[in-house]
C-alpha cells in the first residue's frame, strides 16, 4: 500500500462545494464494465482509508482507467502530467497543506482525463490516452506514477464505440439531443481552450441552472432553491470526466436511469478563484426510458 504524500488545499477548496451534496450514505449498484471488456491496457488504482494503492509506472498510449473507493468518503479524483522542467519534489512542495491556490505552472499541466466523482465502494471506468512522463493522481492528496514510452498514439488503437458524444467549452456543454436509460459509453472532447471536466449528479426533479448554482453555493447541506426544489442531499454523483486538457478526449462509463440529470464543472478558474460552475458551466440533461427493442431481455 502506497501512503497518502501531501495534501492539495484548492481540491479541498473545492470540495466545500460538492462534498455536502456526496456525503449522504450510498449503496451504488455494481458498475458496468463496457469499457473494462475491450481490452485495453489497465491501470488500476484503489483508494482506502490508509492510502491509495496504483503501479510506480505503466505504458503510455490508450489506457483503461480502473478506480476503486474503498475508503469511507466519495471522492472526486483528476489526473496530470507534470510539465517539463517541474520536478516531483516541486510540484509536492507546491501542492502541500500550506497552498491555498494552484501553483503558476498547474495550467500548463497536460490533463488527460480521468474517472468522475466515485462513492463509497464503487468502481468507475475511463478510457484516457497518456503521455509519457511524470503524472501526479490527485483527490485530496497526490501520488506519483510515471509514464514510460513513446507519447500515446490514440490512431493505433482503436477507439472504444461511444453511445453518445459530449462537447465541452467556456462555460458550456453539448449533449445529444436524445439520450437513453441504460448502460452507455460516452466520448467526451474539450472543445474549449482551458481544461474542463463533466461531474455527473441526478436530482430527484427538475431544477434550473439558477437553482443548482444556488445549492452548490450553499454552506448549508439542506438549503433548497427560494421556489422550492430538493436540497443538496437529494442529489446523487453519478461519475462522469475528470479535468481534461484543451483538445483532449476521453471515454467514461455511465450507467442511466431515466430522469433528470446535470453536468457540472468544478475546474477552478485562477482569475475569479471560482469553479466554473459559479460561472454557469452546468449541463441539463434529461434521460429518456429504454424503449422494449433497446431494453435487454430478460433470461
Amino acid at each position: 500500500m502506497r501512503q497518502v504524500v501531501g495534501l492539495f488545499a484548492m481540491l479541498s477548496l473545492l470540495f466545500a462545494f460538492v462534498a455536502p451534496a456526496m456525503a449522504q450514505e450510498a449503496t451504488p449498484e455494481p458498475s458496468p464494465t463496457l469499457l473494462a471488456a475491450l481490452g485495453y491496457p489497465e491501470l488500476r488504482i484503489t483508494v482506502d482509508d490508509d492510502g491509495v494503492d496504483l503501479p510506480d509506472q505503466v505504458n503510455a498510449g490508450r489506457t483503461l482507467i480502473v478506480y476503486e473507493n474503498a475508503s469511507q468518503e466519495s471522492l472526486h479524483p483528476l489526473m496530470l502530467r507534470l510539465p517539463d522542467g517541474v520536478s516531483v519534489d516541486q510540484a509536492m512542495a507546491d501542492l502541500g497543506p500550506e497552498s491555498m491556490e494552484p501553483p503558476a505552472w498547474f495550467f500548463e499541466a497536460h490533463f488527460p482525463g480521468f474517472v468522475g466523482e466515485t462513492v463509497p465502494g464503487q468502481t468507475t471506468y475511463a478510457v484516457v490516452d497518456l503521455m509519457a512522463g511524470t503524472h501526479l493522481v490527485l483527490h485530496d492528496s497526490a501520488v506519483m506514477l510515471e509514464v514510460v514510452g513513446n507519447d500515446a498514439t490514440p490512431t493505433a488503437e482503436a477507439a472504444p464505440t461511444a453511445d453518445a458524444s459530449v462537447g465541452m467549452k467556456e462555460m458550456a456543454y453539448a449533449f445529444p439531443s436524445t439520450i437513453t436509460a441504460g448502460p452507455q459509453v460516452w466520448e467526451v472532447t474539450n472543445n474549449g481552450t482551458v481544461p474542463h471536466e463533466m461531474l455527473l449528479v441526478r436530482s430527484s426533479q427538475p431544477m434550473t441552472t439558477v437553482q443548482i448554482i444556488e445549492l452548490f453555493s450553499s454552506d448549508d447541506e439542506n438549503a433548497t432553491p427560494v421556489d422550492g426544489g430538493p436540497s443538496l442531499a437529494d442529489i446523487e454523483p453519478i461519475g462522469g470526466m475528470g479535468w481534461l486538457s484543451p483538445g483532449t478526449t476521453a471515454w467514461t462509463e455511465v450507467d442511466l436511469e431515466a430522469g433528470t440529470y446535470f453536468a457540472l464543472c468544478f475546474v477552478y478558474d485562477p482569475e475569479t478563484g471560482e469553479p466554473h460552475l459559479m460561472q454557469g458551466m452546468v449541463g441539463i440533461i434529461s434521460v429518456d426510458e429504454a424503449s422494449p427493442t433497446e431494453a435487454t431481455p430478460a433470461a
